[in-house]
């Protein structure tokens, strides 16, 4: 009998989203008869509430960041929002139910926590054993992730497997496997003909820039501040993701003359674009930069939102993979310090080839076919 896996994420362009494919791929790769189904659990249950909750989230991370830096796995806030979580469950537990028991999964992935949640109560309610697997996508594992009901953690790093310790998630139930990039983050590329194919010279710099699939970030202030610097003749290429506004603000700054700066709205094949890179100026999302990593691009860091995306910061610079600009209006003068030295950009690369873990996606995949 042919195996079933159930996906859950939140919202298609995010990292959640991306975390699914990619696990998705590494199964059909390990098990080319697996039947799987992929569910955004918002538009599955509360798609009015998931877009308001999707709507709000963007609106205080580009305009009060400091808001969500308060409230992120904040224990008070944890408490005072139980009841409405338990509500939530509550009020979803039929469609949760009436999907797991048609499909009938033999192993349920959560790449976010709030679906995470509703298998959970599903699970408790209903006294099922189905293996439940949480993949978290930062480095940060905040206390909305943790039910006793979850059969295994994989973790980012063995930091994270630590603060879940922690919080009394038993060692039994963690892996240290990595977040899940598509597999082909994993293969050898031809640079050659892919400068070819878009334009770039072997004999210049290149930096990458971008701010996941949002377009969120420093990007534009990036953009001005290399372009500020008279002194250097780098090449550009710049991802807005669907950040149409983004994209047409730099379309509209950047000469089309100018033949230095390659500019891309939603890119599917962003593995190319890492792989011709020398640097990529980004914001610390946990998928983005589990890429680069897998890529062994070193990573600039400007404006990482509070939270997740801080811890993101935290680890690689401490790994020493990453450098962050304190501010954007110095990014052209820490980008030219990195390019100028000796052995610092050579140094950065090892880093991240050493904390890469392409074959992340393939391992989680794995955990589904063994069983737990």
């Amino acid at each position: 009998m042919n195996r079933k896996y159930l996906l859950f994420y939140i919202s298609k362009y995010s990292g959640h989203f991306q975390a699914a494919k990619a696990i998705e791929k590494a199964l059909l790769k390990v098990d080319d008869k697996a039947k799987i189904k992929m569910i955004n659990a918002f538009d599955y249950t509360n798609p009015i509430l998931g877009r308001i909750i999707t709507k709000t989230y963007l609106h205080v991370i580009r305009n009060r960041p400091e808001i969500w830096a308060n409230v992120y796995d904040n224990p008070g806030v944890l408490e005072k929002i139980r009841k409405a979580r338990e509500f939530l469950h509550t009020y979803n537990r039929r469609k949760i139910k009436t999907l797991i028991e048609d499909f009938a999964p033999d192993t349920i992935y959560c790449t976010q926590a709030f679906p995470c949640g509703m298998v959970a109560d599903y699970k408790k309610t209903f006294g099922k054993s189905i293996t439940l697997v949480a993949v978290l996508t930062d480095h940060a594992p905040h206390s909305y992730w943790i039910f006793d009901e979850v059969d295994i953690f994989v973790t980012p790093s063995r930091e994270t497997a630590r603060i879940l310790e922690e919080k009394g998630v038993s060692p039994r139930k963690i892996r240290v496997y990595g977040i899940p990039v598509n597999p082909v983050f994993g293969e050898k590329l031809d640079k050659e003909n892919i400068r070819a194919e878009y334009g770039i010279s072997p004999d210049r710099r290149t930096i990458l820039i971008m701010g996941g699939s949002q377009g969120l970030g420093a990007v534009e202030n990036a953009v001005k501040s290399i372009l500020g610097d008279k002194t250097h003749n780098y090449q550009i290429m710049v991802v807005t993701g669907i950040n149409k506004k983004l994209y047409n603000r730099l379309q509209r700054m950047v000469p089309g003359t100018n033949s230095s700066i390659k500019l891309f709205s939603y890119v599917e094949h962003i593995d190319k674009l890492m792989a011709i890179s020398d640097i990529i100026i980004t914001k610390a999302g946990g998928i983005t930069t589990a890429e680069a990593l897998a890529k062994g691009l070193p990573i600039l860091v400007v404006n990482p939102i509070p939270g997740q995306e801080r811890m993101n910061t935290d680890h690689l610079v401490s790994e020493g993979a990453a450098i962050e600009a304190k501010d954007h209006r110095d990014i052209y003068r820490v980008i030219t310090d990195i390019f100028e030295s000796k052995d610092t950009l050579a140094r950065m690369r090892d880093n991240s080839k050493r904390l890469a873990m392409p074959d992340s996606a393939l391992k989680i995949a794995e955990l589904g076919i063994r069983g737990v």
